[in-house]
């Protein structure tokens, strides 16, 4: 009997000896912090995956496979530490809030941003909301739109229009003025606006991102194809939507949430030091084939017949569903020419419904102030 004590004090001892070596091993693979499943995100056509195992995908997952004890501490801790830095770098959880009241039933909201010069009365941001009110049954998008404002003015005067205001707030950067085509300021807006854009994917929301110098007159959801990962609109359209010779403009594009659309705006915005000095539109342009080819991520881009633009629009009103001032620099070229198109607009569905012949011969013309300030650039 003492024999058989001893043995099992000795098989208890060595028990107990490597349940605290397992957890001195994950406490050491865990110093500073440990990984957290920040947000359980319901993601529309895939597994919910928390936000953490999303960060770790393409620097941990394929090491556990084959690492030893020792890789496995390493892999741990270097995760760990990105999800730190990435949080830090991010730094957008306050959206989260105005995030969880716009979105729709299926976690999607519309976003769009402006600066004060945008926002000023009667400048962009007055014409574009003016677009919701005066379009074809869509008003009730407005509750689904989160404005976000790019400096405290602007913000200012976005809460007094608008219900989902956000503010961006960049150190040392002021956006508050007009940002030219290509300007150094132009730039670093464009890519921290796609900065945020990632951010919303990563909490688990789908979000149609447009320009504020976009008119919408009707509802553009019932163009999106939910089999594609991302939608975008077009500088130039070839005939085929899902043709990668199409010119795709990111000033109006779609992109649900999943593993894989994370990785694509993560691989976007790696991509801007290989095309050095560009925005994210050009970028885009560049990589889509790469997109398609080593992310698998599926492309449709949208007709211009429907989706128009001073780059290349219908005439037919009644299929018109946005008109973008693109193709078209200075603000004050835009907003003449935007003006134009709202007037057209709303003489078109002034006119009886029945009186199909004086509806079609409203036809909304050419823009004239904005190609040759285009050519100027």
């Amino acid at each position: 009997m003492k024999v058989i004590s001893m043995r099992n004090l000795v098989c208890f001892a060595v028990e107990g000896a490597i349940c605290i070596a397992i957890v001195l091993l994950y406490l050491s693979a865990n110093r500073g912090g440990r990984p957290l499943q920040l947000f359980s995100c319901a993601i529309n056509d895939e597994k919910s995956v928390p936000i953490s195992d999303r960060m770790a995908n393409e620097t941990t997952a394929a090491n556990f496979g084959t690492a030893n004890t020792t890789e496995v501490s390493l892999n741990m801790l270097s995760y760990t530490t990105s999800v730190q830095q990435n949080k830090v770098q991010m730094g957008f959880e306050d959206i989260l809030p105005l995030l969880q009241k716009a979105a729709t039933d299926d976690k999607t909201v519309i976003i769009t941003s402006v600066n004060e010069a945008w926002a000023t009365p009667n400048s962009l941001l007055d014409l574009f909301l003016k677009s919701f009110h005066v379009g074809k049954n869509i008003e009730h998008l407005l509750s689904h739109l989160i404005i976000v404002a790019l400096d405290p003015k602007a913000f200012e005067r976005c809460k007094v229009l608008h219900d989902h205001c956000y503010q961006l707030k960049l150190n040392g950067v002021d956006f508050a003025t007009e940002k030219v085509f290509m300007s150094e300021d132009y730039l670093q807006l464009v890519w921290e606006k796609l900065n945020l854009q990632q951010q919303i994917l990563e909490f688990g929301y789908n979000f149609l991102f447009t320009d504020v110098d976009v008119l919408w007159f009707q509802n553009p959801f019932k163009h999106i194809n939910v089999y594609a990962d991302i939608t975008a609109s077009c500088d130039i359209f070839v005939g085929n939507p899902e043709s990668l010779r199409n010119s795709p403009n990111t000033g109006f594009f779609y992109v649900k949430s999943t593993d894989r659309t994370v990785k694509m705006l993560r691989y976007w915005r790696e991509a801007r030091n290989r095309f050095l000095p560009n925005h994210e539109q050009y970028v885009f342009n560049m990589i889509k084939h790469e997109l398609v080819t080593k992310l698998k991520v599926k492309i449709q881009f949208l007709d211009t017949f429907y989706f128009g633009g001073f780059c290349g629009h219908g005439n037919d009103l009644n299929k018109i569903c946005t008109i973008h001032a693109n193709c078209c620099i200075h603000l004050d070229n835009k907003l003449h020419n935007l003006r134009n198109a709202t007037a057209a607009w709303k003489e078109y569905i002034s006119i009886p419904v029945k009186d199909q012949k004086r509806r079609k011969k409203i036809i909304w013309q050419a823009p004239r102030l904005c190609m040759p300030s285009l050519k100027r650039h």
